[in-house]
């Protein structure tokens, strides 16, 4: 299955339902089809020849063993439509297990393809929230309210020749009332999609919030600093204005669709009380009069409640897949989902060339004018304030972001020219937020290259976890985290220390530390770097950091200000110049003796 870029419409839940699973579709169309038939023209018809046979039977007129045929027949009738209805909800089961199947791979693919710009935009943000939070739920909702739409349907047509039979101006009242319930089921949903998605900012606040109020890695400063009452109003504060949005919407809805549902009730009531006239002349059997008094109010009770919820749920899947189609066409990056290259090419020189670069839609310039050339083997550190430009660097090189002024060249050919899965096998980045994935530490250093094979138990040595193994219950195949069965927690530190295992597992020539020790006090994070140091003598490294506990150990330092470098040098030359990077040093010596 895939999404195509298009615009979709509310009829193709059933199109991506029917892919999914072919067969058990088509019977989910049929049954609950079959069942409306049975649920109402036929029911109607036994439930007239037993009340005619029984009171023709309570007359003389026909001997008691009569009765046998009639109740069998209304037995067997009722029992057919449970038993269909049953089956109904089998395919529909068997239906939702294929689109699980089918398209929450898709979405998360698409999701994983989707250009790195619409992942730090706020509006983009919330689409792919809307889409991605429960597909299949959204278009089995769709899918639901169009069979259950498809029944009411068939219910009412054979109502309805029943009534036209016998009351044809009830069938006309009838008939003019709907068409207006149609209209209003159909606006109330697609008004409440609206307010769900005017409320999906305040649903992704209170989905942190609630993360901060009960998640297991904020307990030590709940318990410490006791702010659980403060959050906790926020919480409520941002669920309420939520919800607000929504009930308003939802409370008018209800009570228009309510208030038209009484007015069919009253309708109903006037179709029996006249169909009584009809009966006490003898122009209408007893038992037809019970069998479509019986279908005209279950026939009313799915023109009300029914049909508004299906028209309502219909409305919503064709919002939803609006917001599908737009998710589908946002801009794909270019081999996103390609691997990094088995054999990286050998770096000689890494050049910037007058690189400006600006986030979309901001108008000011994060790097403006930068230029500075990094040759092969040579360790070397960007420093500067936050918001300099520093971590900018690392996204350009790593192709999160091809949109900039200039050239980034690396042996002396342009960045975008090379193939994406080249440029994946270039860097090796241990970020600032590095991420902790709660399983087996092998798999958790495994993870930065997709290629390896058994060097796990090395790069992890190298990285100074022997110890922490030793304490592990299993080793290196220990879980890490409390998420899987046996799992072991491990500290801030000894996470760091799994990232930098991750990055030397990789076979990437240039390795990036971008300020991962920002969390550890200086001595901590000069010693850590330190020991990556000496790991990568004779390779490739860039430190990138606003603190200078690394700086003495790279063979050249960039200071970087407002987008461009303004001091370069050994620690010693930028030292004795006095300059920006002297005055930084000087202001954090003492963080470091």
């Amino acid at each position: 299955m895939t999404l195509s870029k298009k615009k979709y419409k509310s009829y193709d839940a059933l199109w991506l339902a029917f892919k999914a699973s072919p067969a058990c579709m088509a019977l989910y169309v049929l049954l609950p089809v079959t069942q409306s038939i049975m649920q109402t023209a036929v029911t109607a018809l036994a439930t007239a020849n037993f009340v005619d046979t029984a009171m023709t039977i309570l007359q003389s007129a026909r001997p008691h063993k009569d009765i046998y045929p009639a109740l069998a027949f209304l037995l067997i009738t009722l029992g057919a439509v449970n038993m269909i209805g049953a089956l109904a909800k089998l395919a529909a089961s068997r239906v939702s297990v294929g689109l699980w199947r089918c398209l929450n791979p898709v979405v998360v693919k698409t999701f994983a393809a989707c250009d790195y710009k619409h992942i730090e935009n706020e509006k983009s943000r919330e689409l792919l929230s809307r889409v991605s939070r429960d597909p299949v739920k959204s278009v089995m909702d769709g899918v639901d309210a169009f069979i259950q739409f498809a029944q009411i349907i068939v219910s009412v047509v054979s109502v309805f020749v029943l009534i036209v039979s016998q009351v044809w101006w009830a069938a006309v009242i009838i008939f003019s009332f709907s068409v207006p319930m149609f209209w209003l089921s159909m606006r109330a949903g697609k008004k409440n999609y609206q307010a769900e998605r005017e409320a999906e900012k305040f649903n992704r606040r209170t989905e942190y919030l609630g993360e901060v109020l009960a998640g297991r890695d904020n307990v030590d400063e709940r318990t410490l600093f006791g702010y659980n009452d403060k959050i906790n109003l926020v919480w409520q504060e941002q669920y309420e204005a939520g919800r607000k949005l929504q009930v308003k919407v939802t409370a008018k809805n209800f009570i228009i669709s309510k208030g038209s549902s009484m007015l069919l009730a009253l309708i109903s009531l006037l179709v029996a009380l006249t169909l009584l006239n009809p009966v006490v002349k003898g122009q209408m059997s007893a038992g037809m009069f019970m069998g479509i008094v019986s279908a005209v109010f279950g026939m009313i009770q799915k023109l009300g409640f029914q049909m508004s919820r299906s028209l309502e749920n219909i409305s919503r899947v064709g919002e939803y897949m609006k917001d599908l189609g737009d998710f589908a066409a946002l801009g794909e990056a270019e081999g996103a989902l390609e691997k990094p290259d088995v054999n990286p090419i050998r770096l000689e020189t890494l050049e910037f060339c007058n690189v400006r670069f600006r986030y979309p839609n901001s108008r000011e310039y994060i790097l403006d004018g930068l230029s500075f050339k990094l040759e092969t083997g040579r360790h070397y550190a960007f420093v500067g304030k936050n918001g300099a430009g520093k971590t900018t660097i690392t996204k350009l090189l790593t192709g999160l972001y091809t949109e900039y002024e200039g050239r980034i060249l690396v042996n002396g050919k342009e960045l975008r020219d090379y193939p994406v899965g080249a440029v994946k096998a270039m860097f090796a980045v241990v970020y600032q937020d590095f991420a902790k994935y709660y399983i087996e530490m092998k798999d958790n250093i495994a993870l930065g290259d997709v290629h390896t094979t058994g060097r796990e138990a090395e790069a992890a040595h190298l990285a100074g976890l022997d110890e922490v193994i030793g304490k592990l219950e299993n080793g290196i195949c220990t879980p890490l985290g409390k998420v899987l069965k046996g799992g072991q927690d491990i500290s801030g530190g000894q996470w760091q220390r799994v990232a930098i295992a991750r990055s030397l597992v990789s076979r990437a020539p240039v390795r990036i530390l971008d300020e991962p020790t920002s969390a550890l006090d200086p001595i901590s994070e000069s010693n850590l770097y330190h020991d990556f140091e000496k790991l990568m003598r004779g390779k490739t490294t860039i430190f990138i950091s606003h603190r200078l506990g690394s700086t003495k150990l790279a063979d050249e330092i960039m200071v970087i200000d407002k987008g461009k470098i303004t001091e370069r040098g050994t620690h010693e030359a930028l030292m004795a110049k006095k300059g920006q990077y002297a005055e930084m040093f000087e202001a954090q010596r003492e963080w470091y003796q």
